[in-house]
């Protein structure tokens, strides 16, 4: 594919509290509605992570304002480079483990003795399986059967829930993302773990849009975020077969009864909620015709 990729430098705010509760969790919601990837919850605080381009350092400054008034904090911004991207996770990169049946580690980091083995390198771009709806999400996928399946990845960042479809079997499954970073990243991450065979995975960089131009799935793997997923949920259920399941994460615990009840419009079941730290993950299932 010839195509130039601009790398982005991205934004990290370092923020601590005192006291930490409630004003960690407002601020992880109210800087959930500006473009940050990643929400690192620390014992003291919290470390987002932007696309520098995309914030608007007015919004920035007004959070900060109101988060003034809830707790004594500390506020700390810095912009870290694409080629400092790797030095950056290296320092503090340990490996996912979700339950013992899986883990996701760098390529500096030994292959655990069992389990799904799946190797992420720490690149410029998200989804290495630290963030707890990653998690979420390959603990729902541990427990479904994926043997055979056609699989969609949305918003898939560096392919670890792609490559765990493939590895528990999928016949077939299609990667999206927006970043150009994270078709970068997914395309070199599939060659680390033996995924990058075009007739089984399918990489594109792209939005919902190109659901258009593919045929349907089984299962959709869909780890975005409240906004983006209420606005593709018709996307995704027109190239959803009857009988499969999606599964849907990328949102808090308070936002489950506004995903459920726009499911329920569509006419999927939902099947199962799961949470960790405030974060959530609904699998749901569409009615066989």
């Amino acid at each position: 594919m010839s195509r130039e990729f601009i790398r982005e430098d991205y934004l990290k705010v370092e923020i601590t509290f005192d006291p930490v509760l409630p004003a960690r969790e407002v601020a992880i919601g109210w800087l959930s509605d500006l473009p940050f990837e990643v929400f690192d919850s620390t014992d003291n605080g919290l470390i987002v992570y932007a696309p520098n381009k995309f914030i608007n350092p007015n919004e920035l400054t007004q959070i900060k304002t109101k988060l003034q008034a809830i707790a004594s904090l500390t506020w700390k911004e810095s912009i870290v480079k694409t080629e400092n991207w790797n030095a950056e996770w290296e320092s503090d990169y340990e490996p996912v483990n979700i339950e013992g049946r899986a883990m996701v580690r760098a390529p500096f980091h030994a292959a655990p003795p069992s389990g799904l083995d799946i190797v992420i390198a720490p690149h410029m771009s998200f989804g290495t399986g630290h963030h707890d709806t990653t998690w979420l999400m390959i603990r729902t996928l541990l427990n479904l059967d994926v043997k055979g399946k056609k699989v969609l990845d949305m918003g898939c960042g560096t392919g670890v829930l792609a490559f765990a479809a493939m590895k528990l079997g999928a016949s077939f499954v299609l990667a999206i993302d927006i970043e150009a970073g994270a078709y970068e990243n997914t395309l070199t991450n599939a060659a680390l773990n033996g995924c990058a065979n075009e007739d089984r995975l399918s990489v594109k960089c792209g939005d919902a849009t190109l659901l258009k131009q593919h045929h349907h799935h089984d299962l959709i793997l869909a780890n975005i975020n409240r906004n983006i997923l209420l606005k593709d949920l018709k996307s995704y259920d027109q190239v959803l077969n009857a009988g499969g399941n999606i599964a849907l994460s990328g949102f808090f615990t308070g936002d489950v009864p506004v995903l459920q009840a726009a499911v329920k419009q569509l006419g999927w079941e939902s099947l199962e909620v799961s949470e960790s730290d405030g974060w959530a993950c609904i699998l749901c299932g569409k009615t066989q015709l």
